[in-house]
């Protein structure tokens, strides 16, 4: 102890002075405060008070009057304060001045270790505030967690469940407490020995878990304990300092949702199938109106039989789109794939569209070669892909433009055009549909092919259409095996395309 330098009975006086400096020595590392001393080292000395003052503290008597005394506390040489005595009339100063300045050393330990002693004290209360935050923040997250409606699981960078909420055991029936802190093998044997839980959930689990990269997600159905559609997505978790935490797996319960897309589903295809009847009808008959008894209608009569047929093809072309789409959603739809020649079904398509392009006054120019290999396709779909893709080009070429059909083979990725997707079923047939018309703006481009959405513009208000037209077209295509893009410049013209496999050898073994 640096502080409390060895002293002789000469300098203190007495042996029992040196009794009570190691009796202090020794209280100063039991106590945690220096004011207990204070009063025995006052009796000790005959002193009738002992203080401790601050460096700079205003006295409040003057130590001329001889009533007080006062030695520098000393501690590495650093002054803590004075130890200050109130004198008893009679004492001898110089003396009590000596014993002040022999005891002042164990006073300054005092000080230094009640000092000490009140840092850690402080260390300590804040130590456990911030574990009973902690604790708290802790038990928000799990209060939040237990409430979701979603099954949560999260494996750590060890492979072992750290987390799993009650919703998961509602979903499987695996107790969590029979998972939690085990490794990832015990969970994905604990869901392959329930026969209600698919054996794609635990293909996903053993799959993922090691994959601290990817963020993928999928649907699958249970039947135990009771039947559910389950969405899933999974996605490696970091703390705010990027420190990797593991991987997430969420499920949701999807069954209701499901339950009334398909009920929407069946009321729109039974709506659809309603309405096409009577329309058939009104079809028919205003054709037949048309065409056998249009010189015994006078002009207004046939203009408006002429409206009539008009607008019903509209409606019937509505009708077969929303079946179509429906018929897409529920997997329903069929497809009749054959060899078949890519220049006949653009030919049948033109065919159906000719008076379009006469009435809008525009030139339809075909670059098939005949030559093309055939492709393997259904052909009545692939006509609606091209009637559907012309449709469009004829729709929005404003004025009196020009529509261009182009086609050839692709043998692998170096054919395919810049702007085409690299992921191809090869050799395959590329078709363009290239127009002159208003083009599309770069924030319309993401959206293109979704359902219902129409691109709203000065130049385009006005054009009729449901938007379903492309969403057909992309779900018929890649049904098909093939890819859908285009690229286009607003006001300049807009070029779709579309690939589909062709019926060679090794295309046709593996459909």
């Amino acid at each position: 102890m640096d502080a409390l330098p060895p002293r002789s009975l000469s300098e203190t006086g007495t042996e029992l002075d040196l009794r009570a400096f190691y009796r202090l020595i020794a209280l100063a590392t039991q106590l945690d405060a220096v004011d207990p001393a204070l009063p025995a080292l006052a009796g000790h000395l005959d002193v009738a008070s002992l203080a401790i003052m601050a460096p700079g503290e205003r006295r409040e008597h003057a130590a001329e009057d001889g009533s007080h005394l006062s030695v520098p506390l000393m501690f590495h040489d650093r002054q803590l304060g004075e130890l200050r005595a109130t004198v008893r009339p009679g004492t001898d100063t110089a003396i009590l001045a000596a014993r002040l300045k022999f005891f002042s050393p164990a006073i300054a330990l005092h000080l230094v270790m009640s000092t000490r002693f009140e840092e850690r004290a402080t260390e300590s209360a804040q130590r456990g505030q911030l574990a009973r935050d902690l604790h708290d923040e802790r038990d928000r997250l799990e209060a939040v967690l237990d409430a979701t409606n979603d099954a949560i699981l999260l494996v750590d960078t060890q492979d072992t469940l750290t987390m799993a909420t009650p919703q998961f055991e509602s979903f499987t029936g695996i107790s969590r407490y029979d998972i939690l802190g085990m490794p990832v093998e015990h969970l994905v044997q604990r869901i392959g020995e329930r026969p209600g839980l698919p054996a794609a959930m635990t293909n996903m689990i053993s799959a993922l878990a090691g994959n601290f990269t990817e963020s993928l997600g999928g649907e699958f159905e249970l039947t135990e304990p009771q039947r559910r559609i389950l969405v899933w997505y999974s996605l490696p978790v970091y703390v705010r300092s990027g420190v990797l935490l593991g991987r997430i797996f969420a499920f949701r319960d999807a069954t209701r949702e499901r339950e009334l897309d398909r009920m929407k589903t069946d009321f729109i295809s039974l709506v659809s199938h309603e309405l096409r009847t009577p329309l058939t009808s009104v079809k028919g008959f205003s054709d037949l109106l048309l065409e056998n008894g249009a010189d015994r209608l006078d002009d207004e009569i046939r203009e408006y039989v002429d409206i009539i047929a008009f607008n019903a093809d509209r409606l019937i072309t509505l009708i077969n789109d929303i079946l179509d789409i429906t018929r897409i959603d529920s997997d329903r739809i069929e497809l009749k794939p054959e060899g078949c020649m890519i220049a006949e079904i653009i030919d049948q398509a033109a065919a159906i569209l000719h008076i379009q392009l006469d009435q809008r006054g525009h030139t339809l120019t075909i670059d098939v070669p005949r030559t093309l290999p055939p492709i393997w396709a259904d052909p009545a779909r692939l006509v609606q892909v091209m009637t559907n893709l012309l449709a469009n080009a004829i729709k929005y070429t404003i004025h009196s433009g020009e529509i261009a059909v182009s086609a050839f083979v692709a043998n692998s990725a170096d054919d395919l055009p810049a702007t085409a997707p690299h992921a191809q079923i090869f050799p395959c047939v590329i078709v363009s549909v290239h127009d002159t018309g208003i083009g599309i703006a770069p924030d319309d481009a993401e959206k293109l092919f979704q359902r219902f959405y129409r691109i709203e513009t000065s130049e385009s208000r006005g054009i009729g259409g449901t938007g379903l037209g492309l969403a057909i077209v992309k779900s018929l295509v890649e049904l098909q095996g093939g890819r859908v893009w285009f690229e286009s410049t607003p006001m300049q013209g807009s070029t779709f395309s579309f690939s589909v496999p062709t019926a060679s050898g090794s295309h046709l073994a593996s459909y």
